[in-house]
């Protein structure tokens, strides 16, 4: 009978702790999604840029190593394409080698915070210090400065635009989000960058999301046949009006 009754209290425990994981789970499904669909927009922020150039630009978010970046990194050398890759500082100190890799192969980094926080909801001091931890990560690994900045989860308010326009960051959302960390199918992650393509495009991807790899060659190839050149953000910016 004792053992039996351990037996069942230990499959209550597994049953309790498998139930507020699946919770936990939903939750930041649940965050994700909506914050993708119903933020409202943030003077200041790059959610595409104006231009009349066909042309659209590819960014990552690096955050769960090591994630596909290297598979990236070959599909985008093969089509002579140049990205833009926003890393997290964790990324960059756990994977500094193919983080180096990036910039070697010529693409632009970005900062997209040290430990991937919702920094909306963070004081001034606890900014600052993801802020200055990101910078140390790049400088001591890297050897680099950017002065792109996006937001973990997307999430930005005018604080925090203000606070990062202050520290010299442009800020850089997207106009183009397949949801590929969900992993809803390569064709519907093809379907959902092409049916939305536009000149200023930013395109979102994340480099752990190893359905949106399988569907970069479709999506390039594709894009190309469409007249759209794929540019690195910064210089898509220098092609916007005024």
């Amino acid at each position: 009978m004792l053992r039996e009754r351990r037996i069942k209290i230990r499959k209550q425990r597994f049953l309790i702790f498998l139930a507020v994981t699946v919770l936990l789970l939903l939750f930041i499904l649940h965050r994700q999604i909506i914050q993708g669909v119903f933020s409202p927009t943030t003077k200041g922020v790059y959610y595409y840029i104006e231009t009349e150039e066909k042309a659209v630009a590819f960014t990552f978010d690096v955050v769960w190593e090591p994630g596909e970046t290297g598979r990236i990194l070959e599909i985008l050398d093969r089509y002579n394409i140049l990205a833009t890759f926003f890393l997290t500082g964790t990324w960059v100190r756990y994977n500094p080698v193919l983080a180096r890799e990036i910039l070697l192969r010529g693409h632009e980094v970005g900062h997209h915070g040290y430990s991937h926080k919702s920094l909306t909801e963070l004081e001034d001091k606890g900014l600052a210090e993801e802020f200055a931890l990101m910078e140390e990560a790049l400088q001591e690994e890297l050897q680099v400065k950017t002065v792109l900045f996006r937001p973990p989860y997307g999430e930005v308010d005018q604080r925090l635009f203000n606070f990062a326009s202050e520290q010299g960051y442009t800020t850089v959302l997207w106009s183009i989000d397949p949801h590929d960390w969900l992993n809803p199918g390569v064709d519907k992650i093809i379907s959902r960058v092409l049916k939305n393509a536009h000149n200023g495009a930013i395109i979102l991807f994340h480099t752990n999301a190893t359905q949106a790899v399988d569907a970069l060659p479709v999506i390039i190839q594709s894009l190309k046949m469409k007249g759209y050149q794929i540019i690195p953000f910064t210089q898509l910016m220098a092609t916007g009006k005024g």
